[in-house]
């Protein structure tokens, strides 16, 4: 047990090693001499653990996806009104992101390179159907309660999704990976955006359309 998680300690160094190198350089332009360096260890001691750099990286996918998958796979309260549900479901997804600059990076990586891997491709087509689903129950229920505008709600879900990973896409040019807007405010936003629109601004709105 203990030469297994010894083991387990190391790999975990050489994975959270890999994972800055492949932010920071891509995952072409990353070598396993690169990765051995950051970790602090010789080419060998990862080549014993790691005999290729696609087995790292698919082992660091993996890791991961599992971890996403176990962050997003809960059932969200009943007991508050769903604009509060979304805005702490919003206001948490972002601060995790903000939290974690390089697990937000990775995650864009993967993305990019999804297009050209089905493996990838399928493995986050999966993630993003569990967030999906939470977030579409959640507006469904909005909606049910009259708190959120009528509406198809998976296709305000994956609206809601897309300002997120947008957010994130955009932490990317931040050297430190912060958000351009606080998370609060994006929540406030997304909100805004839900809620139905006042009968008389609706009117007005129509009668200006019209003329």
């Amino acid at each position: 047990m203990t030469r297994q998680r010894s083991d387990e300690q190391r790999k975990q160094q050489i994975r959270s090693a890999a994972t800055r190198c492949f932010v920071r350089r891509g995952y072409a332009a990353t070598r396993l001499l690169d990765i051995a360096r950051e970790a602090g260890l010789s080419k060998g001691g990862v080549y014993f653990h790691y005999r290729a750099k696609e087995q790292l990286f698919h082992d660091i996918l993996e890791s991961h996806l599992q971890a996403l998958r176990q962050r997003w796979s809960f059932e969200p309260t009943q007991e508050e009104p769903a604009d509060r549900t979304l805005s702490r479901l919003l206001i948490a997804h972002l601060r995790t992101m903000e939290d974690d600059p390089d697990e937000t990076r990775l995650c864009n990586l993967l993305v990019t390179m999804a297009v050209q891997d089905p493996g990838f491709r399928a493995q986050l087509d999966e993630v993003f159907r569990v967030m999906h689903e939470l977030y579409q129950g959640v507006i469904e229920r909005g909606i049910r309660e009259g708190i959120f505008a009528r509406g198809d709600a998976s296709t305000l879900a994956h609206t809601v999704m897309a300002v997120v990973t947008g957010m994130g896409s955009c932490s990317a040019l931040d050297p430190e990976g912060k958000f351009v807007l606080r998370p609060e405010q994006v929540a406030e936003n997304v909100l805004r955006m839900m809620r139905p629109i006042p009968a008389g601004l609706s009117d007005f709105r129509t009668a200006s359309a019209t003329n």
